[in-house]
């Protein structure tokens, strides 16, 4: 078993995650812009909420997270309703995550199964969610949509893992748990499937979705890590992984930055003989930095100066 220490908070450490992080993004193909977010997004998708009577007091705080990664990620999807679905499906799911207290752990322990025989959810944030998810097939067809489902009831199930595996010593003989545990909580294979129109046949796309779901979680795992590290975080996917194989925290970036780049470059090469998939990944990868830009907490507007200033 291993606990190992890997605090990497000094300014040089820092400068190091710093230059990292800006070559992640030169390999990538991608430049960092100042993005502000959508305030008319915004508004349209507050009142969406409103009209379903969501709980605005709980979701209201977490509607930039929605629609900063629908106003970038997804705005090439042609299916206005199909947006705001993406971006309510995510400011709920975004609320759930920050959801530890005890009496929201008792409804989050429920929900796949009240899901299961269509029961109330006994919480107002967890049935605007039991809401959404049966409202997949309106936007995407089956087996799209019960994969976008099945991700999204992991979700959940992963939340309470956090809550059972807390304290847990990490094993250097289980060095793939870290991934395992980082597949249920990303809602990868969701985010990776609302990337293509629904009308695209899912052949076109299906083989580069296991790639896709490493793009999507260790990018923002990537793009995370400067601000967690400024708030010594300690319970996140690269710490775990550090410690699952003896790293350093250094180490486990420089690896998850090598692993990410070659599965975005896979997924390019896979979907360039077909055109309509290539163009929605590539609008979607740029959104996808957008997103974690227009969201001040990641800092990447710190993180980039490394490479005004090298």
């Amino acid at each position: 078993m291993n606990n190992l220490s890997t605090s990497t908070f000094d300014s040089e450490a820092l400068a190091g995650i710093r230059q990292s992080v800006a070559q992640f993004l030169q390999r990538c193909g991608l430049q960092y812009k100042n993005i502000t977010l959508d305030e008319a997004w915004l508004s349209e998708c507050s009142k969406e909420a409103i009209n379903r009577g969501y709980p605005m007091d709980a979701i209201l705080p977490y509607m930039a997270v929605g629609v900063a990664i629908m106003s970038n990620a997804y705005i090439h999807l042609p299916d206005h309703a199909t947006k705001i679905w993406i971006c309510l499906f995510t400011a709920v799911c975004t609320c759930i995550d920050d959801m530890i207290k005890a009496e929201d752990l008792v409804h989050l322990y429920r929900f796949n199964e009240r899901f299961m025989n269509c029961q109330p959810q006994g919480h107002p944030v967890m049935n605007a969610l039991d809401e959404l998810l049966r409202e997949v097939a309106c936007h995407y067809p089956a087996p799209v949509s019960n994969l976008i489902v099945t991700s999204s009831l992991d979700f959940m199930t992963s939340s309470l893992l956090d809550n059972e595996t807390k304290d847990m010593p990490i094993s250097l003989q289980a060095p793939s748990y870290p991934e395992y545990s980082r597949l249920l909580s990303g809602i990868s294979t969701t985010y990776g499937l609302c990337i293509f129109p629904s009308t695209l046949p899912l052949r076109e796309y299906v083989q580069c979705i296991p790639d896709l779901a490493i793009v999507i979680n260790h990018t923002n795992d990537i793009l995370s890590y400067y601000k967690e590290e400024i708030d010594c975080e300690t319970v996140n996917y690269l710490s775990l992984m550090a410690a699952s194989r003896a790293l350093t925290k250094q180490d486990a970036l420089s690896a998850l930055i090598e692993k990410t780049v070659r599965a975005h470059h896979n997924v390019l090469e896979f979907l360039r003989p077909r055109p309509v998939a290539y163009d929605a990944y590539v609008a979607f990868f740029d959104g996808y930095v957008k997103f974690h830009a227009t969201l001040k907490r990641y800092k990447l507007e710190e993180v980039m100066s490394e490479m005004s200033s090298s």
